[in-house]
């Protein structure tokens, strides 16, 4: 069967050009590699495939264990609503292999290749520069990391790896390719290995404009070389994600209004939510919700307006405070409604149970499991740390904090938030200032904020500017009293919230 040929069975639809399996009008979420072994499954109908045939075709040659070729069996029955026990589409041949059993329909040509809503992404197979063709193992794993973390994230749309790696060492200008594969963008990058050193650079390039949008080089000593393969291509794909989200926000700002679609406004949405003041916060939710005129299903839409209302509600933003409570809760849930898979429906939901139903242990049960649903994403690890600094975990907020900051250097200002107020909790009140002192200044509408500014302020002893602090946070909102922060402040251990509250006292807030 062609492998520009789309392949339909029961209510499902494999596009192998695109990278996608369809169940009618929902896209399946799938590891490339896996859609990659379901796909030549498929394509052989009826056929018992061997263990080394998978080896061949879907791994390139490589060796591979029985529990990663179960793995993945696993993870495409999964996908079709299967499992070991029925084996009704996937069925093991004991001691030979295993066959498809469903019916194929006629297959249909693959439609031109279209640019998706979201960024499209080919990751082309890794140069091996060693000089010795047997080290290609090491690039084209790292290849196949990248492409695997990658495509956990749900607003990427990323090509497959059988059909990426069909330009393996292809002549052929970016721009052709990108065409060819229907891209966006394009990561390429080699591997070069000598005596106990590796280096292994990456590139992100816009092939339409012809630019290299970000590129980075890595050198390691090979002590463990799976764990080396790992972690550059962890630091890869954290980079990766954090550049074509702002690339591609920036191409939103440009965009006919007529051409702006459900991911661009969720996109503003965020970048406005990471302001922190009441004026962004109101954009944000008119962001959200034309996003959602637009795909009703937008989780991040819905999650975008949980957080929102959070913000409204931990900064004293509004009269009713419960009416803000449950919007923040509804918007959570229908968040998770959409979409059970989002990660970021799973962190409101763990914010709206820490914050409005003080559930520390269901809280982070939540933010768990957004971490599990992308493990590649610092991102995620960071949003869990923010809820760390009140669920007394303030080291471990740290150390996502510190990794999440070294692998994104465009990291939103909040961040700093988040760190001095783990360094509080511990007393390190002179290593907090710095970070509090950018808040200070750059989110100068933000209540929440600016009480954390002043109670470090005077923990460290500068009460003058403890003072100030205290003055401008209730220009900001003079409803913020340490009242306010006692309710509503969500402290998992009382002496943390006692020595905050003592601060703010110190800093001459409103009681």
């Amino acid at each position: 069967m062609e492998g520009s040929a789309i392949i339909t069975f029961e209510d499902f639809c494999i596009d192998p050009s695109r990278g996608e399996l369809r169940q009618g009008e929902n896209i399946v979420p799938l590891e490339p590699q896996v859609l990659d072994l379901l796909t030549y499954l498929v394509s052989n109908p009826g056929t018992v495939i061997s263990r080394d045939d998978l080896i061949q075709h879907v791994w390139a040659g490589r060796i591979v264990s029985d529990s990663a070729i179960s793995s993945r069996i696993n993870a495409a029955r999964a996908a079709l609503g299967d499992d070991g026990q029925a084996q009704r589409l996937i069925k093991t041949i004991p001691r030979r292999g295993y066959r498809f059993e469903g019916a194929i329909r006629e297959p249909s040509a693959a439609p031109p290749k279209t640019v998706t809503d979201k960024p499209s992404v080919a990751v082309l197979p890794f140069r091996n520069l060693s000089g010795d063709p047997e080290q290609s193992y090491f690039s084209d794993g790292i290849t196949d990391d990248i492409l695997t973390d990658l495509s956990r994230y749900a607003e990427l749309s990323i090509i497959a790896r059988h059909s990426s790696f069909a330009f393996r060492d292809v002549d052929l200008p970016m721009g052709q390719v990108a065409r060819e594969l229907g891209v966006q963008y394009i990561v390429e990058g080699s591997v070069r290995r000598a005596g106990s050193r590796i280096r292994v650079t990456a590139q992100l390039i816009d092939p339409e404009a012809g630019n290299q949008l970000w590129a980075e080089r890595y050198d390691r000593e090979l002590k463990d070389i799976f764990e080396v393969q790992d972690e550059i291509a962890s630091v890869i794909v954290n980079r990766l994600v954090g550049e074509i989200s702002r690339q591609h926000y920036q191409r939103s700002l440009v965009k006919s209004s007529d051409a702006v679609n459900a991911y661009d406004h969720v996109l503003r949405a965020l970048d406005h939510m990471w302001k922190f003041d009441p004026n962004g916060n109101r954009s944000a939710i008119t962001e959200a919700e034309r996003a959602l005129e637009l795909d009703p299903n937008a989780a991040r839409a819905h999650a975008v307006i949980s957080w929102a209302n959070l913000h409204v509600y931990n900064n004293g933003f509004t009269d009713d405070i419960e009416a803000t409570a449950r919007k923040c809760a509804d918007a959570a849930r229908a968040a998770v409604a959409a979409d059970d898979r989002e990660p970021w429906a799973h962190t409101v939901m763990g914010w709206s149970q820490q914050w409005i139903d003080r559930s520390t242990d269901r809280a982070l049960a939540e933010l768990d499991r957004a971490v599990f649903l992308n493990p590649a994403s610092v991102y995620f690890r960071s949003l869990r740390a923010f809820s760390y600094t009140y669920a007394g975990r303030s080291e471990e907020a740290l150390s996502e904090l510190e990794t999440a900051m070294n692998l994104n250097p465009h990291f939103p200002l909040s961040y700093h938030i988040f760190y001095g107020r783990a360094l509080f909790n511990l007393e390190r009140y002179a290593e907090a200032v710095p970070h509090l002192e950018r808040v200070r200044s750059g989110q100068p509408g933000h209540p929440n904020a600016l009480a954390l500014v002043a109670a470090c302020y005077a923990a460290n002893g500068q009460l003058e500017n403890a003072r100030l602090t205290s003055d401008e946070l209730e220009k900001a909102n003079a409803k913020f009293t340490i009242q306010f922060a006692r309710t509503v402040l969500p402290y998992e251990l009382d002496e943390e919230r006692d020595r905050f509250l003592s601060m703010l006292e110190l800093a001459g807030l409103t009681p």
